[in-house]
Parts: C-alpha cells; sequence; structure tokens
C-alpha cells in the first residue's frame, strides 16, 4: 500500500494534548531516581536537582550529569598504531574471500591499533555548569541540601528546582534553545555563585570527561567568550547576562553584572564550535564561529524560545489519550508515550544517528549503532514529526562512498552499512557488529515510513539514491541454494549468540525475512521512478527462504545451532517489526511467542526486546499479551521518574526503549494498512488517538 494517513481520534472531539501531556510532568524529589534534561535533538544537557550540575565533576562517580552536542567529539593526539585497513580480515564467502573489520581478540584483549580505533573518535562533555559557595568557592554536596523538589514542565521544556541551602529558599529555571546550543538559567539562590568548569575527553567506554588531564587542554577567558580547545576540537562558551572571572586552569565563575548584582542571575550559555573533527555533519550543523544569540534578553528569549518550540511540537504530533482506561497499566503506557516522546526529542533528534544513551551520557563512547537506528528514529514519522527522521536519515547519504567501498571490500554492488560507526564513518574493530546482517534493511525502512509520512520524499534523488544502493548489496549478499536464497556466511543474528561460529553461520530467521520485505519495499521505490529494473526485486524476494524450520516452527536459525533462550528473542521480528509477506504463518508465530514468554533469560534481554515482543502480539492481534509484553516487570524493562530505561551499572538509559516503546503503541493504537484500529489496546479502554500513522501491513 503506497501509505496510509493518520486516522483520527474515535468517540468525541478533539484531544486535550496539553491535559494527556501534562498530567505525565516529571515531579522528582532528592530521592527520587532519573536525570532530567533538556535539549533539541542536537544538544543536551542533565541536570540533578538543583537545576544545574552540581552533584557531579572531579571526584565524583555521577556520568550522567554532561552537556553534549552532536559536534563534540575528541580523537586522542597520538596516532593509531596501524592503519584501519590492515586490521581487515579475510572471510570466506559465497562471493570469494571478502575483507571484513575484526576484533580476533575480542573486546578482552583488542591490539594497540585495535583498541585505538574503538576508543576514538569519542564524544566529550562540553561543559559543567555548577553551584559554588559564594564565600568558599566549593560546591555543595548532596548532604548540603533541603527539601529538593523539581518540576519538569513539558508543554514549554522548562524545569524549575527548589531546594534550601543553608536555610534560604532557592530556585533555578533551566531551559535550552529548540535550535541553538544554548542553556538558559535563572537562578535565585541566595549565598550561592554559578561556575563554568571544563573537562577534557575520555576514551572510556561509558565516561564524557576527564577531569585528571588539565595540562591537556586549554580554557581561554576573554571578554565574555571562553575559549575551548582540546586537540582537534576547539568551541567557544559565550555567556550572555554575566562578567567572567578566572579561578583556575579550567574553571570560571559568573559575575552577576548592573541591576542583576543583588537580585537573580539570568544567563544564557551559548556553545560556537570553532573546529570541529565530524566529517559527517551537514554543511549548515559545521562550525560557523559566530553567536546566534545576542543581548541582555538572551536569557529570557531562550525560555520564550523553548515554551513556543515545545507547545507547537505537542499540539503539531501525534498523541495517544489513555485516560479513560481505569486500568493502571493504561496510564504507565500513556506516561512511557509521553515522556518516551520527550526524551527522544531532546536526545535523538539530529543530523546524525544517536548514541543508544542518547546525549545523557556516553555508551560506547558516544558512537552510534545504525543496527538501532530504527529503533531510535522511525516513530519520528508514525507520530507526526517526519522532519526528525529525515533530518538523521539524511546521514546515509552522506556515507554513501564509505559504505560503497565496504560493498566493493566484500564483493558486492551498492552499499554495505556498518553497525558501529562515528563522524568519522571508520567503522569499529569489532567480532561481532562487521557480521550482523539487521542493520542493511533500515535505510530502506525509513525511507519507506518517511515517504508514508511525506510522499514528495520519494522524488528525492539522495533518497532513491540510498534505498537503490541499499538493496543492491542486500541481493548480493544472498546466498544462492538448489532450493532458494539465504543468507550469510559469514553472519552473526540479532541475537548476537554464537559469535565463535561467525565464519560458518546461515539463515537466521528475523533475518531472511526482513531482507524479504525490504527488497519489495525497493522494487516499490523502483516502481515509483518508473525504473526498468521494477519487478525484479519482488521475483528475488520471493525465492528468500522462509523463516522456518523444516517442522515449520520460528526460531533463531532456519537450520543450524538450536535456539539459546537469552539475548534478543530476535526471530519475533519476523512477524512483527517485519510486516507480515506471507511466509510465517499466525499459528507458526503465536507458537514462537508463546514459548519465548512461557521460558527465556530476561535478565538478558535489552530495553528493545519489551517492543518487539508487544508488535508481534499485536499483529497477531492479542491486545492482551501485547500490553502486558510491554510492561513485563523485568530490571531492564522499567521506565524512571524521567522516562529512561536503565539497562546495568554504567548504562543509565537506552533510546532504543524508548524508541520501541513509541513504535509499539503506534501499532497497538493505529494498527496497519488496511487493518482494525486499535488492534493492540484492550477494547475497554476507550483508547483515541490523533496524528499516529498506521505502520506497513501485508507485503507479497
Amino acid at each position: 500500500m503506497s501509505g496510509a494517513s493518520a486516522r483520527p481520534a474515535p468517540g468525541g472531539g478533539r484531544i486535550d494534548r496539553r491535559a494527556v501531556v501534562s498530567r505525565h510532568d516529571p515531579r522528582v524529589n532528592g530521592t527520587s531516581d532519573g536525570v532530567l534534561s533538556v535539549g533539541n535533538g542536537s544538544f543536551a544537557a542533565g541536570v540533578d536537582r538543583t537545576g544545574t550540575q552540581t552533584l557531579c565533576g572531579p571526584g565524583s562517580a555521577e556520568a550522567r550529569l554532561n552537556t553534549m552536542a552532536e559536534w563534540g567529539w575528541h580523537t586522542m593526539p597520538q596516532p593509531p598504531p596501524a592503519p584501519w585497513e590492515s586490521l581487515l580480515r579475510p572471510y570466506s564467502s559465497p562471493r570469494g574471500q571478502a575483507a571484513y573489520m575484526d576484533l580476533p581478540g575480542g573486546t578482552e584483549d583488542p591490539g594497540p591499533a585495535e583498541a585505538w580505533f574503538r576508543e576514538n573518535p569519542h564524544k566529550v562533555s562540553l561543559l559543567r555548569f555548577a553551584l559554588v559557595d559564594a564565600g568558599t568557592g566549593r560546591s555543595p554536596a548532596a548532604a548540603d541540601l533541603a527539601g529538593a523538589s523539581q518540576h519538569l514542565e513539558l508543554w514549554s521544556g522548562t524545569i524549575r528546582s527548589r531546594f534550601r541551602y543553608r536555610g534560604r529558599e532557592c530556585t533555578v529555571v533551566t531551559a535550552a534553545d529548540p535550535e541553538q546550543a544554548a542553556l538558559a538559567l535563572r537562578i535565585d539562590a541566595p549565598g550561592l555563585a554559578l561556575a563554568l568548569s571544563f573537562p577534557y575527553g575520555s576514551a572510556a567506554w561509558d565516561l564524557a570527561a576527564d577531569w585528571d588531564r588539565p595540562g591537556a587542554h586549554s580554557t581561554r577567558p576573554e571578554g565574555g567568550v571562553i575559549r575551548r580547545r582540546l586537540d582537534d576540537l576547539a568551541y567557544d562558551v559565550h555567556v550572555h547576562g554575566a562578567g567572567l572571572r578566572a579561578v583556575g586552569a579550567h574553571e570560571v565563575h559568573l559575575v552577576p553584572g548592573g541591576a542583576a548584582a543583588d537580585g537573580p542571575l539570568d544567563v544564557a550559555l551559548e556553545l560556537v564550535p570553532r573546529e570541529v573533527p565530524a566529517l559527517s555533519l551537514p554543511p549548515e550543523a559545521r562550525p560557523t564561529g559566530s553567536a546566534a544569540l545576542d543581548g541582555p534578553r538572551a536569557p529570557a528569549l531562550v525560555r520564550e524560545r523553548s515554551a513556543r518550540f515545545w507547545s507547537e511540537h505537542w499540539e503539531g504530533t501525534g498523541v495517544l489519550d489513555l485516560g479513560a482506561a481505569d486500568d493502571p497499566r493504561a496510564a504507565e503506557l500513556e506516561r512511557r508515550a509521553v515522556l518516551s516522546r520527550y526524551v527522544q526529542r531532546v536526545h535523538a533528534a539530529g543530523v546524525l544517528p544517536p548514541a543508544e544513551t542518547g546525549l545523557l551520557a556516553n555508551s560506547w563512547r558516544g558512537k552510534f549503532h545504525l543496527e538501532m537506528h530504527w529503533w531510535h528514529a522511525a516513530h519520528f514519522a508514525v507520530w507526526g514529526d517526519a522532519a526528525s527522521l529525515r533530518r538523521s536519515l539524511d546521514f546515509y547519504g552522506r556515507a554513501l562512498p564509505v559504505a560503497r567501498a565496504t560493498a566493493a571490500r566484500q564483493h558486492c554492488r551498492g552499499a554495505r552499512w556498518p553497525k558501529q560507526i562515528g563522524p568519522d564513518l571508520h567503522e569499529s574493530p569489532s567480532d561481532i557488529g562487521p557480521f550482523l546482517l539487521w542493520q542493511q534493511p533500515h535505510p530502506i525502512h525509513l525511507a519507506e515510513l518517511l515517504r508514508r509520512a511525506d510522499p514528495e520524499s520519494a522524488a528525492d534523488p539522495m533518497l532513491q539514491e540510498v534505498v537503490e544502493q541499499t538493496a543492491l548489496c542486500l541481493v548480493d549478499l544472498l546466498r544462492e541454494d538448489a532450493d532458494g536464497l539465504g543468507v550469510g556466511p559469514p553472519l552473526i543474528g540479532a541475537q548476537e549468540r554464537h559469535v565463535g561460529d561467525r565464519a560458518a553461520l546461515r539463515d537466521a530467521s528475523f533475518e531472511l525475512a526482513y531482507a524479504a520485505w525490504a527488497l519489495r519495499v525497493a522494487d516499490r521505490w523502483r516502481h515509483l521512478r518508473s525504473d526498468r529494473g521494477a519487478g525484479e526485486l519482488t521475483e528475488i524476494a520471493r525465492r528468500i527462504h522462509a523463516p522456518l524450520t523444516d517442522r515449520g516452527e520460528l526460531t533463531t536459525f532456519r537450520s543450524g545451532p538450536a535456539m539459546e533462550r537469552s539475548d534478543h528473542p530476535s526471530h519475533l521480528l519476523a512477524h512483527g517489526m517485519v510486516p507480515p509477506t506471507g511466509t510465517v504463518p499466525q499459528e507458526a508465530a503465536q507458537r514462537a511467542l508463546e514459548d519465548v514468554l512461557a521460558q527465556w533469560d530476561w535478565e538478558s534481554t535489552w530495553g528493545w526486546d519489551y517492543p518487539a515482543l508487544a508488535m508481534t502480539a499485536t499483529r497477531l492481534r492479542r491486545p492482551e499479551q501485547a500490553v502486558d509484553a510491554l510492561l513485563l516487570p523485568t530490571p531492564k524493562n522499567r521506565c524512571d521518574a524521567a522516562g529512561h530505561f536503565p539497562q546495568r551499572p554504567g548504562l543509565p538509559a537506552y533510546l532504543p526503549a524508548n524508541g520501541g516503546t513509541l513504535l509499539a503503541l503506534a501499532l497497538m493504537a493505529a494498527g496497519w494498512d488496511e487493518g482494525p484500529d486499535a488492534p493492540g489496546l484492550p477494547p475497554q479502554w476507550g483508547a483515541r488517538h490523533e496524528g499516529i500513522r498506521p505502520l506497513p501491513g501485508e507485503e507479497r
């Protein structure tokens, strides 16, 4: 089907969007978990209960309080011990000896060159803004703050924090500009001042700041600007509304001026890149060296722009109203939907695919995982915010030359997409990532969702080229058998088990189903541009093996290793995330779902597995099962007060869980082409939705 429009809310007038959003405003206190953030998708800052970043910094184990921008990448000055190309290894494939990036020693024993390319570049926390005692110059400890409470007003994107310091009431209002890398802080805190401090970059897996190398970088105040350099990264911090006083090599205190000298400090901090190593940034995101804000009204302007942006965002995009239900599961799903929409727009709506922790903290050193990009970004198209998908989808056009080179090394036409990559476009050495296949169809899937939301996008030459080159490589990655087409070897399935068998693995069930569906969609794009090759890809797709064992069961592999009941139950994606193609009978999908729910190692799962289960249940029209799956009470499926899904120590957020929740709820509420409304929600809930598009239906 060419694409379905968003269905109106059944049963009544227009949904009161402000009521739906505002009833889930986070209101937290000093003991609540979760870190609140402000941001715009390309820039974000997390704050503690003071509305600043007071409770972190040198000597602190707190790694969730950062100020990050998409352009804020750093590479250690020491050159790599060996060229990147020297790390490629030959693997036997149906196309002959193919070169793959590899990590023979695994993550426990990487070689020096492999370690260097895994660690560089890494994303950097650009700034710490913290309260300090006006007398001692030291930041208060958590024990010095009493009565802390905080309210994130989602409708305006504003955080209001209250606490007592030495018996005196303090308030801080924090907001971010919707377009610039800029913060506004209004601080009414007797006895406290605001200090800015600056770390070096860290090559650690989960850290964005190194406070122990003061001699490796420079911080230079000049007038109202702080000039920063970390090797290949240079940027300025423009301070609007206060003077500057250097108190250390990398610490600057703000000095109120004029009428503000005896009243609240009202200041805007604007970060402007001068030199950045992020080669894959589009021209409009590259350094300008010029501030966009100016004058004494800069702080107020940021707050006004934030309030206007967020109110228009909530009014102009999709909404799911479950307020008529008296089932507590409905209230929790609605809360997760609202908070996930905020979290994703703050942390994952930029010009690059996001890290799995977004702009909150580093994970995998801030690099992005393209097999996660669908979970990060697909929901934007179905929740009425197609522009946010488009921004990061353009990345594939900029990365096409590198993807073509990878395909050529593997004896394929077209473009071969990597798993883990940074803005330098170097695939990270790994014994897993380069052998994954399921990121390959994602650009086709994302482009199709964008086309359904914005039909004119199908005429974009860049998107057409990305879809075509992705499909050509996918065809060449198929293996010719006597009775059809398969995938691999080499191969690692989405479950990421059997790593030691990567040279021989073949025919992971989800990957078979996804390839067959994606080639049909790419063929539609050929039809739309009247390509002479239209029809060919569908015929190839029909020859791909059905993702079933010889006994007609849906398990991890069509043939080969027995299913391991841990990590991702990825075979369920073949009938859920992947729209039906007629190769997986409903009965086989239902048996597979029941089998997973009955016995699985939930401790080893990840946050997007629960939305995956819910999508399969929804395709099977099992609403109670879909709701229960999306809310399974496991450690990896807990949504904290800020809307994040902590996964484990060092991984305090997991944006694929947020994006997956939104995708699952879209399918549960709006269904699919020519399907029923709300197939995944109990009918007695009286669910209403506006601006949410159905997902693709069956492809034959």
